[in-house]
């Protein structure tokens, strides 16, 4: 094969002669300069970067891999606990444990042991962070808002990737196994696993760039995504109700949204539950009525569940967790399962404190293994319940009180772990 813009044969066609640059004593100074400057620059970007503000404490060695265990336990086993300063479910990789400190500094920690085994601290406060594609990314405070970004292996103890863009000071993330989504209430963007943006939505400081999105001015309510599509509901000046708009995970431009629809709901509000290619599912309050409601266009909407009066938490990470299948929210007081195939309510559990925990599933879709239990807090301690009704297992008391937060669950191996009211408590599953 010959070599690009090689002749026959492979030679090389002749080029004609181009006459040396005359260098003068005013060129070299210049490029003296230049040089300086450069090496100026360059210092300054090291010493107040966001390389710079953060230290990496990897581990002596390669951090472990375990699939999730998916046979239903028989016996509950408290090991350990720590307090983490973050909410929702335990932030938890393929081999550790990721807790929380204080000044927000990521404490990987073994599986079994709870023992810390690396650190992750950075000079601004952390605002989020999320496990896929076998990254950890984690967003701070930096010179414009939740701006630094730094994304880890944490099983081979390595940085990955980091970003920085400009982003208001709260910022919460949602992931897919391939992408994650950074959500506020005025703007989202989409990153691969490589940090790499596919899209920016909403308020973007782009004076030089007018009329790349699609609407200006709109307040974000809620969203969701998959790696084709993602959801928004939002209110935008002009429309009389909440719009809710779909659009694709990758687009061909990153700084232009491509809308596959959008239109106004008539609704005074939209929470947005899940997502799938045929439709939206989402917590909807019209007037004196609440209900789960199925869009499967903006405009065009079925009751999944109507609901007897407000519910005392809207969907948020924190209130949502979800598997291949099923969606459940937990409302302050119950836990709602729906089947997004079916666009179908399950079943409902009163008296929980978190939305649960799929045994046995990993968002990889290479480890899954498709359990068919759940996992639910409940006020003194966890109920195994059938996935497809709901029906009550087996019970575990662990606690003495119920919670005063959100409880959220998350599976290492055969550890489960819960996070209730700021303490981390790990469990060794027994079958």
């Amino acid at each position: 094969m010959n070599a690009p813009g090689a002749g026959a044969g492979g030679r090389t066609p002749p080029r004609p002669a181009v006459p040396p640059e005359r260098r003068t004593r005013r060129d070299l100074a210049t490029s003296v300069i230049i040089a300086v400057v450069m090496v100026a620059v360059a210092s300054t970007v090291l010493l107040t970067g966001s390389a710079a503000r953060s230290e990496f404490a990897a581990a002596e060695v390669e951090q472990p891999v375990y699939g999730p265990a998916d046979e239903r336990p028989t016996e509950l086993r408290h090991l350990w606990s720590h307090e983490s300063a973050d909410t929702g479910a335990p932030l938890t990789t393929r081999g550790n444990l990721v807790t929380v400190d204080p000044d927000g500094t990521l404490v990987g920690r073994d599986a079994g042991s709870g023992d810390a085994v690396w650190s992750y601290s950075h000079a601004g406060r952390l605002c989020s962070a999320t496990f896929y594609a076998d990254i950890l990314a984690a967003a701070f405070d930096g010179a414009a808002g939740c701006s630094d970004v730094t994304a880890l292996d944490p099983t081979t103890q390595q940085y990955s990737h980091t970003r920085q863009s400009a982003f208001p000071a709260e910022m919460s993330l949602r992931s897919t196994w391939r992408h994650t989504l950074a959500f506020s209430t005025e703007r989202l963007e989409i990153w691969r696993d490589d940090l790499v943006r596919t899209v920016e939505y909403g308020a973007v400081d782009a004076p030089q760039e007018p009329a790349m999105q699609p609407r200006t001015g709109c307040s974000l309510i809620s969203a969701d995504l998959t790696d084709e599509r993602f959801a928004v509901s939002e209110r935008c000046p002009g429309d009389d109700s909440v719009r809710l708009t779909i659009s694709e995970t990758v687009p061909e431009d990153n700084r232009i949204p491509e809308d596959i629809a959008s239109d106004v709901t008539g609704a005074d509000g939209v929470w947005v539950l899940g997502i799938r290619d045929h439709g939206v599912l989402a917590l909807v309050n019209r007037g004196a009525d609440w209900a789960v409601e199925w869009f499967e266009t903006p405009d065009r909407h079925t009751t999944v569940l109507p609901l007897p009066h407000e519910p005392r938490l809207t969907p948020t990470p924190d209130t949502v967790t979800r598997d291949h299948n099923q969606v459940r929210w937990f409302d302050g007081a119950a836990t709602h399962a729906f089947d997004m195939a079916a666009h179908a309510h399950d079943w409902t559990v009163a008296d929980t404190s978190g939305p649960g925990l799929t045994g046995g599933w990993s968002p990889d879709p290479d480890t899954d293994a498709g359990s068919d239990w759940v996992v639910l807090p409940i006020g003194d301690g966890f109920a195994v319940v059938d996935h497809a009704d709901g029906r009550e297992q087996r019970r575990f008391e662990v606690h003495a009180g119920a919670a005063h937060h959100p409880t959220g669950l998350s599976q290492v191996g055969d550890i489960l772990y819960e996070r209730r009211d700021g303490v981390i408590h790990a469990y060794k599953l027994e079958f």
